[in-house]
């Protein structure tokens, strides 16, 4: 033991470091009762060890961890208890600096530093000074706004926290890059552009714009995108078809400016200095400051900051001679960023950037010694180096991109090897491109010539090792618990190797281990499959609907995809539908943070946007037993996609009428109440009223899903007598609108708990106030997705329990 605690004695700083972490984390991810339980269980284990050295070591880490708590909580209650927070749904009237050029999506987005406010004139108002806000707004025609003065007038929204269980808040996700507050602008003449503003951070935004502008003259549209995204993290306008083969080859953090970034301009100014006869201190001194200004040029978004403040720490304790071991570097680097901002080490940049070095750190030399060193396989030194460094990050790496991004990309090593060198020669020829290309012209053509190479390259790549079979692999994400054991794996196997342990005794531990993790990760899919309660998930997706029904013994249902209705704010149809984006970043993590590897069937009760747009990723990803479909003509491009994907997958389809039935499992029974034939025509919307309508039964527990019925397919299912109607839970129809859920049909149903699935501040003005009215009249507990985010009702077949996300409403 005392051995023990003498090696650990030179590491005292980054293991209080690590307990800091430790006591952030238990935080923000458990009920407050869990951390002080734990504060108090540590602290009586430092009064009960007998060891001085032990009880003066224990004493340590339980003030870090302490103090861990008492800062996060300080943290999660400033983020949660904004002053300016009852401005929220109220429009104000601004004066702001915009800090970047708008990006292009189904609307118009930038972010500004608010100055002043004309409208309300309150004291609460006025805390909306200094704040850095995102400005949404049609897409208008401002001119060159980066840098400017301008006036908006638009509508408090404050960002939330999860929408759905497990996934992250918006709020957190702003703040991770300095934003406190969202102002959608109604109108392109809501935001007027009056004047240069003044001082050195519209100056810089002018600086920034002025060099995308001049990279986006001399450069193809594409390769200027890509450019910009490696430079500065600008990647709004690259197509989403290659930003997710960047994704799916664990090549997407070279378009996020961040450590690496960093790093590699740092050692490009550090290779520039050492060819002038300077000291030592001065060339520090130039590194730091050429680091400062990449990231003011970045935009001095919070990963940039972060990884520029480490640097500085890290370099500082290295020069001041505190840094007598690598671990008191790390910590020392972490140390300035954790401390003021606790709540970051939950930031997927933050965590991906910092396990980075520590991967370089401690599994590359742990590779090079199992074999991976000069001479493997005859290959150059440089070329060993990078293999070794790329294997070595990508084990770091892989937790936590199934933690963030639910996949494991199996080339992102290969991948890696590849793009990443190529990167820092466009990053040291890109800087002097974009220079030249506002200083001397005519040296912008070469060095252009040399970057639109390099672009190539990567890019090609990048769609090479895209294309190669299982490039992405949905994976569930690990628990927490997972993550803190495997990294005290890789330490224990650092320090064995190290101390020369007998390879036996290696090979033996490490494959039970191996077993033990394979156990923990796994454990939550195990939980999950003995299960015997049946699970209702309304999956808030904004204003569409996406139902996942979860049965005993691993069956799972999914009732339509989510989506948008197929048409941006300029009223033109959209090429790919904004549904895979809600697939890709809310349906499919949901699907597999529940560990539904597999879905029994799927069912499209109509071809909308709004219930079909995230169909076609989705099937096109998950495996899938039967689709049951309404079989409506329509024209969606949405809907043909999906009907694309199951041909090219061989997924069984049928159609869905009244009087098909099917069971997920034993236990649950699924009916098919509606469309009949003949299909109903000559109603306001046939789409709407032929939509497939079920019955899910579980013991003695109904469930009735009802699509879009409007009034005419609900009087159609009334005209059967309504005795298959009575339901304990009811998915409303056409998301509360008044166009469906008439007295008659409501009272055939008499449910106990009715979920309307709907947007925040939709323009179709859902759900109506006479269906809210008419459903509490009966009895319902009404439960909005765009006030409570995500639903999940759990049954034991006789008793019901019912939970959101927002508690509050």
């Amino acid at each position: 033991m005392e051995s023990t605690l003498e090696l650990l004695r030179g590491h005292r700083f980054a293991i209080a470091c690590a307990s800091y972490a430790c006591g952030v984390i238990l935080v923000a991810k458990t009920p407050l009762a869990v951390p002080i339980c734990t504060a108090l269980l540590a602290a009586l284990t430092v009064i009960l060890t007998t060891s001085t050295t032990r009880q003066k070591f224990l004493f340590i880490m339980v003030c870090a961890f302490a103090a861990g708590e008492a800062a996060a909580i300080l943290s999660v209650w400033h983020l949660e208890h904004k002053p300016f927070a009852v401005l929220d749904g109220r429009h104000v009237v601004i004066e702001a600096v915009a800090l970047e050029r708008p990006r292009m999506n189904e609307s118009a987005t930038f972010r500004v530093r608010i100055v002043g406010v004309r409208i309300p004139a309150t004291s609460s108002a006025n805390t909306l000074i200094n704040e850095v806000a995102l400005v949404s707004s049609p897409a208008g025609s401002w001119g060159a706004i980066a840098g400017k003065h301008i006036v908006v007038r638009g509508r408090v929204d404050l960002p939330g926290g999860p929408r759905n269980d497990g996934e992250p808040g918006e709020r957190e996700t702003l703040a991770d890059q300095g934003i406190g507050l969202m102002i959608a602008a109604h109108r392109v003449s809501d935001i007027h552009v009056v004047d240069d503003a003044a001082g050195w951070e519209p100056w810089w935004a002018r600086g920034r714009a002025a060099v995308a502008n001049a990279v986006e003259e001399r450069l193809p549209p594409l390769e200027a995108t890509v450019l910009e995204g490696i430079l500065w993290g600008d990647r709004g306008n690259l197509p989403a078809t290659l930003r997710q083969e960047f994704s799916d080859t664990g090549t997407v953090h070279v378009l996020t400016t961040a450590g690496l970034h960093l790093g590699i301009m740092a050692g490009f100014i550090a290779w520039l200095a050492s060819l002038l006869p300077l000291a030592r201190p001065i060339r520090t001194s130039i590194v730091l400051a050429g680091a400062w200004l990449y990231a003011a040029l970045a935009g001095m978004h919070l990963p940039t900051l972060r990884a520029a403040t480490m640097l500085t720490a890290g370099t500082a304790a290295i020069e001041l001679g505190r840094g007598r071991t690598p671990s008191a570097i790390f910590a020392a680097a972490a140390s300035a960023v954790i401390v003021p901002h606790p709540l970051v080490i939950l930031s997927p940049s933050f965590s991906m950037s910092f396990a980075c070095v520590i991967g370089i750190a401690l599994v590359s030399p742990v590779l090079g010694e199992l074999g991976l060193r000069d001479g493997w396989c005859g290959l150059p030194r440089i070329a060993v180096e990078v293999v070794r460094t790329s294997l070595a990050v990508q084990i770091a790496l892989w937790p936590l991109q199934a933690l963030y991004f639910n996949a494991f990309t199996p080339y992102a090593v290969l991948a890696n090897v590849v793009v990443v060198p190529l990167v820092g020669l466009i990053m040291a020829a890109g800087a002097l491109f974009s220079i030249a290309a506002l200083t001397v012209p005519t040296m912008a053509v070469p060095l252009g010539n040399i970057v639109w190479w390099g672009l190539t390259l990567v890019v090609n790549a990048v769609q090479f090792f895209a294309s190669l079979p299982a490039a992405h692999v949905d994976v569930p994400p690990p628990s927490h618990i997972f993550l803190i054991m495997y990294w005290l794996g890789l330490v224990a196997f650092a320090t064995a190797l190290r101390f020369k342990r007998a390879k036996a005794r290696m090979v033996l531990a490490s494959l039970s281990a191996a077993v033990f993790l394979s156990i923990v990760y796994c454990f939550p899919g195990i939980l999950a499959r003995f299960d015997h309660n049946i699970h209702l998930d309304a999956i808030d997706v904004g204003q569409a609907d996406c139902i996942l029904i979860r049965a005993p013994g691993g069956h799972a249902m999914l009732v339509d995809g989510g989506g948008r209705l197929e048409r941006t704010s300029f009223g033109t149809v959209v090429a790919a539908p904004l549904g895979d984006r809600v697939a890709t970043r809310t349906v499919m993590p949901f699907l597999l943070r529940h560990w539904v590897l597999h879905l029994d069937a799927v069912v499209l009760t109509h071809p909308h946007g709004d219930h079909v747009g995230g169909l076609p990723v989705i099937l096109s990803r998950e495996p899938v037993g039967t689709v049951y479909d309404s079989a409506q003509l329509y024209s969606g491009p949405a809907y043909h996609r999906a009907l694309e994907v199951l041909r090219e997958r061989h997924i069984p389809w049928l159609r869905a009428q009244r009087g098909v039935r099917f069971d997920l499992g034993p236990t649950t029974h699924v009916q098919v109440l509606a469309p009949e034939l003949p299909l109903i025509t000559g109603t306001s919307s046939d789409i709407n009223n032929n939509s497939v309508v079920l019955r899910v039964t579980f013991g003695h527990v109904a469930m009735l899903l009802t699509g879009d019925a409007q009034s005419e397919a609900e009087a159609r299912l009334l005209s059967h007598g309504g005795g298959d109607l009575q339901a304990d839970i009811l998915k409303v129809g056409h998301h509360g609108s008044a166009y469906s859920s008439t007295p008659e049909f409501l009272a055939a149903i008499h449910p106990k708990i009715a979920i309307i699935s709907c947007g925040l501040h939709n323009v179709f003005g859902h759900p109506s106030t006479r269906t809210i009215a008419a459903l509490r009249a009966g009895g319902a507990h009404v439960y909005r997705t765009d006030l409570v985010g995500g639903v999940s009702i759990i049954s034991d077949g006789n008793s019901i329990q019912a939970q959101s996300m927002n508690s509050a409403f």
